[in-house]
Order: C-alpha cells, then sequence, then structure tokens
C-alpha cells in the first residue's frame, strides 16, 4: 500500500509537451508498459510528432499532462525521494480529442480515499486552470480513481457525469507463456494479412460499423475514411478476407494496433461485419496478430481491453490472454472505468 508516512509533500507538475513530460515520467511509465499503454504509446507518439516539426513553428495540437507526486523526506535523513503516483493526459486527435487518460501507480486495491482524493483534487484543479472544461468529455482509469474523479470534477467544473458509463471493462494481456496453441486451420481461400490502400473502402466500412456500434462515439462516413486512412498509411490495421456468396473477395474482420510501446502493444479495435459472423473470423485474426507482435516484433505482451458481458471474452481467453472468464486475475488484469460528462465537447477514441 502507498505510505504515507514520512512527511509526504504531494504536488503537481503540468507539460504540454510530448518531451517534457516523458522527460519526468518515462522511467515509471517504462516499469509498468502494459497498465501505462493508454498514456505512454500516446505520448510517444506525440513527441515523435513534435521532434519531426521545423524549429521555430509551433504545433496546432492541444495535449496536455498532469502529473502528481509525492516527495518525502526521511526524518532520519535529508533523502528526498520522488513518486510518480497519477498521470492524467489529455491528447489530440482528429476527432476532437482522445478522453482524459489517467494512469496509477498503484493497483485499485491501494487506492484508498485517505490516498486518492488530495491528489485527485489537485490534478483536477491543474487541468480546470489548463484547458477549457468542455475538453473533458469523458474519463478513462482505473475504478476507484475514476469514481473519485467524477464527482471532484463534477465539483470544480459543474459538469454532471453521465448517469450510465461510457465503458466497463478489465485490462488483459497475452504473452508468449499465455498464447495457447492455434486451435484451426483457416478454412481453404481466406487470407490473413495487413490492409492495403486498395482496402480503404472496405476498411472504413468496418471502422464506422464499430463506432456506431460503441454508441457513444459514431463517426461520419468522411471520418471513418480519414481513420481508416491513417490506420494503413501507419500499418496499424489487418484484416480477415474471405469470399461472400458470390465469391467476391470480402474484408470480414479487422483487427487494429494503434498504441505501441517498446515492449507493449494494444489491440484497439476488432470488428466483424454482421455479415460473417458466428464463423470465428476475429478468432483467427486476433490469434494471428497477436502471435505476430509477441514472435516477429518481439513486444513482451500484447494487451486489451474487454467489456464486461462481452461474448468475445471467451475467444480472447481461448487464444491466451489472461484473468478471463473466471479465471483467478493477476495484479495487472483490472476494472476500468469511463464515464462521461453533460455538457461537453464529445471526441472520439
Amino acid at each position: 500500500m502507498p505510505s504515507l508516512s514520512a512527511r509526504p509533500n504531494i504536488n503537481i507538475t503540468t507539460h504540454s509537451s510530448a518531451s517534457d513530460f516523458l522527460s519526468v515520467a518515462s522511467e515509471a511509465l517504462s516499469l509498468a508498459e502494459e497498465q501505462s499503454n493508454v498514456v505512454l504509446a500516446l505520448a510517444l507518439k506525440t513527441r515523435e510528432k513534435e521532434q519531426q516539426m521545423q524549429p521555430g513553428i509551433a504545433s496546432s495540437a492541444r495535449n496536455l499532462w498532469v502529473c502528481v507526486w509525492t516527495t518525502k523526506t526521511s526524518s532520519r535523513s535529508t533523502t528526498v525521494k520522488s513518486s510518480l503516483d497519477f498521470v492524467f493526459a489529455l491528447n489530440d486527435n482528429p476527432f476532437g480529442g482522445y478522453p482524459l487518460f489517467i494512469w496509477s501507480g498503484y493497483p485499485s486495491c491501494d487506492l484508498t480515499p485517505a490516498f486518492v482524493e488530495h491528489r485527485i483534487q489537485l490534478a483536477a484543479m491543474g487541468l480546470y486552470k489548463s484547458v477549457p472544461s468542455q475538453r473533458i468529455f469523458s474519463v478513462f482509469g482505473l475504478v476507484p480513481v475514476v469514481r473519485a474523479f467524477q464527482n471532484i470534477w463534477a465539483h470544480i467544473s459543474g459538469h454532471n457525469p453521465e448517469p450510465i458509463p461510457f465503458y466497463s471493462a478489465k485490462l488483459s494481456y497475452c504473452t508468449k507463456l499465455t498464447l495457447q496453441p492455434a486451435s484451426s486451420r483457416l478454412p481453404q481461400g481466406d487470407s490473413l494479412r495487413a490492409a492495403e490502400v486498395n482496402d480503404l473502402e472496405q476498411v472504413a466500412a468496418l471502422c464506422h460499423g464499430f463506432a456506431q456500434d460503441s454508441v457513444h462515439f459514431p463517426l461520419e462516413d468522411k471520418e471513418s475514411s480519414m481513420q481508416a486512412f491513417e490506420l494503413i498509411r501507419e500499418k496499424q490495421v489487418w484484416v480477415y478476407q474471405t469470399c461472400d456468396a458470390y465469391g467476391r473477395p470480402r474484408i470480414a474482420s479487422i483487427v487494429c494496433s494503434s498504441r505501441s510501446s517498446p515492449n507493449v502493444t494494444s489491440i484497439t479495435k476488432v470488428y466483424t461485419d454482421p455479415e460473417f459472423r458466428g464463423r470465428q473470423f476475429a478468432k483467427h485474426l486476433v490469434y494471428w496478430v497477436t502471435q505476430n507482435f509477441l514472435y516477429n516484433e518481439s513486444k513482451e505482451a500484447v494487451v486489451l481491453y474487454v467489456s464486461h458481458g462481452n461474448p468475445a471474452e471467451k475467444v480472447y481467453h481461448r487464444i491466451g490472454y489472461a484473468g478471463l472468464c473466471g479465471e483467478p486475475r493477476p495484479t495487472m488484469v483490472e476494472d476500468w472505468l469511463e464515464v462521461g460528462f453533460q455538457d461537453t465537447t464529445r471526441g472520439h477514441w
């Protein structure tokens, strides 16, 4: 449990540059790459874009990181020790920005009200002073942190939480040790591959379907095409190709991975066209993509969020994702929550 002894001094730092943020936070985030993926991967991508900017040209992106630190001075010495307790990350994207992502340096069982509330109050005030309150349309993080933040933010900003959470899920992971042997072969004529530019129209349609299913973050057709083009260009989307009833080649399923750090990557989108569901196409594709990351790209783990009650949990469990379907949960398999706020400007993720 995080200690409150030895005269702790709690303070925040704010960073509008990914390079600045990572210079102080990357060490702590890298020690927990599975849990920090939602913050670390986006920060690394943003830093890369910053480094590509021409000197003297300001970026139009609106990014902000608020770090909460505990600094302790031992009563028996002058040694100063700082720990990074929380990161509150707001990142830009072409669709109005991501939710507020919160990373915690501690597991949920250690996040007691006594430890959490004052730290979140400081971070919330830092956010309120730094960005328009309408920008924070939702918050995503470990359950006790989000529950505390939603109440504090509503009091500070006047934006009440939506009555029903946007997303409730558990974080799971797969490694070489947990990955199960492939259970079956592909049907003859079907294939698994990276998406290509010629696939743009079909990939865009599947991105659109995924967004419509999410309810809270739909995309227009043009936005779906933009998203699909970006995923294909960055080599972040893979497809299951089969033939329809008329023998025409069709992309039945997509898997996307748009968040990657040195040792961990995240599967961020899995979607199958309703016409092709029930034929295990997504299972084949998720397995193939997971195996590729672990063995061909030398990732130590692949992570994904599984919403509670999602029938696909059984699929991920059979592939080798840990802590699912009633199996004992390893420490990092925890419940995460997304809560939306009323009267805000909705972005997308």
